[in-house]
């Protein structure tokens, strides 16, 4: 308290200037509206500078959970998308009602570990097998594909990176629907190779490449990237496509892994094949 008082009579003259400067401003604003107008309009524009700041850091603190709530919204409406589903019609008595039954669904995770700059790149993921991730499931991004699940554990898995020598991807040019193989050169991470394109279709610089469906660990039509230039080679009858991949791979935080549920039965079908 002594503290106080002291304080108090040490730097009175100040507060008294305040409290003179506050009435001076008072009676100044009571009697000329155009000074009362122009100091309320400065209070307004004040406070609502203050507000705009304080809105912008709150806004900043609850960027993890509306990045968490975006992650969950995105898996839900790929789940819903059209290529997540299979058509069912049952023909045997002429009926032309159609099922549609779910093929895909997605598994949000988090990329914790990862390379881009060697020559086979991995990710690794911050779920595994109890969050039902197992070897095999395709994984994408919000913007294109990543890779495949090559190893599990209980709360961990291992993505084989599309940046790698043993990766390769059936994809289609979205326009002209010629397919080919998706692969990768070692050299850039943004830029992928193209092989096995048919030449006798012609393709254009900007042509998006989506995944043709013809694997069976990823929908039809995600986006991959779009071509960056292309040759023709004459000896083979194909195009070296190189393309952008339309994911920034060192910056990929966010992932989806694809559960299909029809994958049992097409490996098998597939495993009777004669060579």
């Amino acid at each position: 308290m002594a503290n106080l008082l002291r304080f108090l009579r040490q730097y009175y003259y100040v507060f008294l200037f305040l409290l003179l400067e506050g009435l001076s401003v008072y009676f100044i604003t009571l009697n000329d509206s155009r000074q009362s107008s122009s100091l309320i309009s400065l209070a307004n524009n004040i406070s609502g500078s203050l507000y705009s700041t304080t809105s912008n850091i709150t806004s900043y603190f609850y960027l993890k959970s509306k990045n968490e709530a975006l992650v969950q919204e995105n898996k839900k409406l790929k789940s819903q998308i059209s290529s997540s589903f299979v058509r069912i019609i049952n023909s045997s008595h002429q009926q032309t009602d159609t099922i549609y039954k779910q093929r895909f669904s997605f598994i949000d995770a988090k990329v914790i570990s990862k390379s881009v700059t060697k020559r086979n790149n991995f990710f690794m993921l911050d779920k595994g097998f109890e969050n039902g991730i197992e070897k095999d499931m395709g994984v994408i991004a919000p913007n294109g594909v990543v890779g495949v699940v090559v190893k599990t554990t209980n709360n961990f898995s291992l993505v084989m990176s599309v940046l790698h020598q043993d990766s390769k991807l059936n994809v289609r040019n979205n326009r002209t629907k010629t397919t080919g193989t998706l692969v990768w050169n070692g050299l850039n991470y943004s830029i992928g190779q193209i092989i096995d394109m048919p030449s006798s279709i012609a393709i254009k610089k900007g042509d998006t490449i989506v995944t043709s469906g013809f694997s069976v660990d990823f929908p039809e039509g995600v986006v991959v990237g779009t071509v960056r230039n292309f040759t023709k080679d004459a000896g083979t009858g194909f195009y070296n496509v190189d393309i952008n991949f339309s994911t920034d791979y060192n910056k990929l935080e966010d992932v989806y892994v694809i559960k299909n549920f029809f994958k049992i039965e097409q490996d098998e079908l597939l495993e009777n094949i004669p060579e």
